[in-house]
């Protein structure tokens, strides 16, 4: 892990990642597998694929556009191989619903007396008592 060049870059517009420098050119740097880094709810960061509807595993990051890059920790390192690695995993599509369509789906499971996101109906004492 040692001889990998894995990199966190902090961009121009605010987006942080993190990738192997396969190439270092005057004016850009050639990067395998970057990762966006999310910032958590808890205060801690996420890995996220920073193009994950592309099958490109190269992208060229012009230097104009880094404020400053360093290496990464080792334990950091480790993490990222192994995220960077289920990347690889053929991505799912998922069907999406207009915005109509879920209105509809929720107005006609609510008057069948369903709560919305679970298949079971709601029992008479769930339909009187409100919630805060």
């Amino acid at each position: 892990m040692e001889a990998l060049n894995i990199r966190h870059f902090k961009l121009m517009n605010g987006e942080e990642i993190i990738g192997l420098v396969a190439i270092k050119n005057d004016d850009n740097f050639i990067i395998e597998r970057p990762v966006r880094l999310n910032p958590s709810m808890l205060g801690g960061v996420q890995f996220v694929a920073w193009f994950p509807f592309s099958d490109a595993k190269q992208f060229k990051v012009f230097k104009s556009a880094i404020l400053q890059h360093v290496p990464v920790a080792e334990s950091i390192k480790e993490t990222y191989v192994n995220f960077s690695l289920k990347m690889d995993k053929p991505i799912q599509t998922v069907q999406t619903k207009t915005d109509q369509e879920l209105l509809d789906e929720y107005e006609s499971r609510l008057a069948a007396g369903h709560d919305l996101f679970d298949e079971e109906p709601l029992n008479e004492l769930d339909k009187k008592r409100t919630l805060h």
